[in-house]
């Protein structure tokens, strides 16, 4: 009656415990184990879990160090390490700085690669792609840097170097790190709606265009807190610089854009934060409704007297016709005679009938005009 049997399976470890005492680890059989009541304890293991998962697991690694190397693979970090742990030749787990795990032995086959974190702060480029598909597990921040951009590393705050493009991984006990992706293709800001007053205190509303990609990844994001909003800020000032200068009628007249003198300030302090920038140009020059009404009646008066003037060169130009016609049928009635018949003829072609005098009196005049 104190004795029990204990049968242990062959995907089974079974320890045993007396009187809150380690006493030893059961391999797969059938064993008589002396004892009796609640001093004798046992605690099973399926080892296909792998990873050793008890209370005991300090115990034996620090206090059974022969139990421990028989049984396990004792993995252990310090502070500034990391292990990258293989079951079988492939990735499958991190343990993390200032650790220690037991792995059981036999199920598969484990290795462990030890990473001194702060010498190789970087995950290694073959790890990188595994690892990611762990997500939070493994202990790392992934990074993909695209064609046409950069990446800019920060460990502890500080900037490391600048990546090209590819996938990259960095180990968070590294110091935090951190990587910021900058668009180095050209890039284009509007600025909508910008509300100026001109020279003459006309409200007008413009939009602005400009184009402009990053030169200096590095200066564009410590020189500055935000590059494109401190180039939003630049623009806007110059705009207003340029247009507060005018009145609307040289704005309107002159298609005004930005002064050059006023551009090459912007095109300097943008390549004091790394940033080039190209074209720049009023899109859009937007009046107020009351002001268009205005500008619209100026040009409907504009246009009726151009076609006032026009009206009357025709006009002059009819009459010195009708003068010069009238000076030559005064030196040469067959000419008159000429002009009322041409005149009979298009009144002939509105009436249908019309009588003149015999055809014979007709060319008797006719000859009496020509003696």
């Amino acid at each position: 009656m104190f004795i029990r049997r204990i049968r242990v399976g062959d995907r089974t470890r079974m320890l045993v415990i007396r009187a809150g005492r380690f006493e030893r680890i059961l391999e797969p059989g059938d064993y008589w184990i002396w004892g009796f009541g609640p001093s004798l304890m046992f605690e099973a293991h399926d080892v296909r879990g792998v990873v050793f998962d008890s209370p005991w697991s300090d115990f034996l690694a620090k206090e059974r160090p022969r139990v421990a190397e028989q049984y396990f693979t004792v993995v252990e970090t310090a502070d500034s390490q990391v292990a990258v742990i293989y079951f079988d030749g492939k990735v499958s787990k991190v343990l993390g700085p200032g650790k220690r795990m037991l792995l059981w032995k036999g199920a598969v086959a484990v290795t462990a690669e030890i990473v001194d974190v702060k010498e190789r702060p970087e995950v290694p480029a073959a790890l990188a792609l595994p690892l990611s598909r762990a997500g939070a597990l493994a202990l790392a921040t992934f990074a993909q840097v695209e064609d046409g951009k950069t990446g800019l590393l920060y460990v502890e705050g500080r900037f490391v170097r600048a990546l090209e493009p590819g996938f990259y991984g960095f180990w968070n006990a590294a110091g935090g790190p951190r990587v910021d992706v900058v668009e180095l293709r050209w890039q284009t800001l509007e600025i909508p709606g910008q509300e100026i007053l001109t020279k003459d205190k006309v409200s007008i509303r413009v939009n602005v265009w400009a184009e402009y990609r990053v030169a200096d990844a590095v200066k564009a994001k410590q020189s500055t807190k935000d590059y494109a909003e401190h180039l939003y800020r630049a623009l806007q000032l110059a705009v207003r610089q340029t247009l507060g200068r005018r009145t609307l009628e040289e704005i309107l007249a002159e298609k005004v854009d930005i002064d050059e003198s006023v551009a090459a300030t912007v095109r300097q302090e943008a390549e004091s934060a790394g940033v080039f920038l190209g074209a720049m140009a009023l899109k859009d020059i937007i009046l107020p409704g009351e002001m268009r009404e205005i500008l619209n009646q100026v040009v409907t008066a504009e246009k009726q007297a151009q076609a006032n003037l026009i009206r009357r060169r025709e006009e002059t130009a009819a009459t010195r016709s009708l003068l010069n016609t009238a000076k030559l049928m005064e030196d040469s009635p067959l000419l008159v005679r000429l002009k009322e018949l041409e005149t009979i003829e298009k009144i002939a072609e509105k009436v249908d009938k019309i009588s003149i005098g015999s055809f014979e009196s007709m060319i008797t005049e006719l000859v009496s005009l020509r003696k």
